[in-house]
């Protein structure tokens, strides 16, 4: 069915990273949680990180991209393409709306705006140096 439409299965799985990441409803980077295991949004990051077309799919992901799955998408372009970062952080919609973040055991709601300023400071480029949990 897929190949009638002419969309192959790889690139349907090549795109899902990017859609997934663009759904998560939560923010954290590094080991969360009590296991402190890599998040499902930072690992989907990353997958699509890996990628050789990585901004565009970032940028076709931010378009329906929850408040969540805009910060992590905003952390990697920052990283694979900051022109392309600097352009949409400046036309980016700043609602006051609270997300979910996990921070190492503990999850809490924080301002997007907040979350925003501390991406702009470079608070989360350091965690994808690293190796995942």
């Amino acid at each position: 069915m897929l190949s009638q439409l002419g969309v192959s299965v790889a690139a349907t799985s090549e795109n899902s990273a990017a859609h997934d990441l663009a759904a998560v409803k939560s923010f954290a980077f590094g080991g969360v949680g009590v296991a402190g295991l890599t998040s499902e949004g930072e690992r989907n990051l990353r997958a699509v990180l890996q990628r050789p077309d990585a901004s565009q799919q970032l940028q076709a992901a931010l378009v329906h991209a929850t408040l969540a799955g805009k910060l992590y998408i905003l952390v990697g372009l920052r990283r694979c393409d900051p022109a392309a970062y600097q352009k949409i952080f400046g036309s980016l919609a700043r609602p006051n709306d609270a997300v979910e973040v996990g921070r190492g055991c503990m999850i809490s709601r924080e301002s997007f705006r907040q979350l925003l300023s501390q991406i702009q400071e470079g608070r989360f480029d350091d965690y994808l140096s690293r190796p995942p949990r």
